[in-house]
């Protein structure tokens, strides 16, 4: 519950923080483009930056798209007591926890060899799916770091 809190305090100040510094940002972007233009005397220059400048903001929305994705990850997780079922015999295991997502859960499993052929099978659809080499292996390394280091490095002091 605290970190449902926690994220939209975060989301609250960053869309108080987008609706001073967007506009603000926006025209200066333009007035900033059309000065390049002018002292560079090379007209590409305004286009070469406002093909950066939309670039950027696409970047920030597949990044948007992909947190979303990731989220649904984690919601599908905390429900995994099929999840896990279906891929191996073990109980105890990342399924059902929340915070970490069903390819690190895999990855966990796979990386200890206890998915069963169906879950191996599954983790191949995954590297196939993401056009990696290990996807599941990775997320599971890729979790385990990012808790090492909130560990050692996001917790208050006391």
């Amino acid at each position: 519950m605290k970190e449902l809190f926690n994220s939209l305090k975060a989301l609250i100040g960053a869309c108080i923080v987008s609706a001073i510094y967007m506009p603000l940002g926006f025209v200066y972007s333009l007035i900033y483009s059309i000065w390049l233009s002018v002292s560079l005397k090379e007209w590409k220059a305004f286009f070469m930056f406002w093909w950066r400048f939309i670039d950027g903001i696409l970047a920030a929305i597949a990044s948007l798209i992909y947190a979303v994705g990731y989220a649904l990850d984690l919601g599908w997780n905390v429900n995994g007591e099929m999840l896990e079922d279906f891929w191996t015999h073990e109980e105890n295991t990342y399924f059902s926890q929340k915070n970490i997502s069903v390819s690190a859960t895999i990855g966990n499993l796979e990386d200890k060899g206890e998915l069963n052929s169906f879950g191996k099978v599954f983790s191949s659809w995954l590297d196939f799916f993401f056009n990696q080499k290990r996807h599941s292996i990775g997320a599971w390394k890729l979790w385990k770091f990012e808790e090492d280091l909130r560990s050692k490095e996001w917790t208050k002091k006391r």
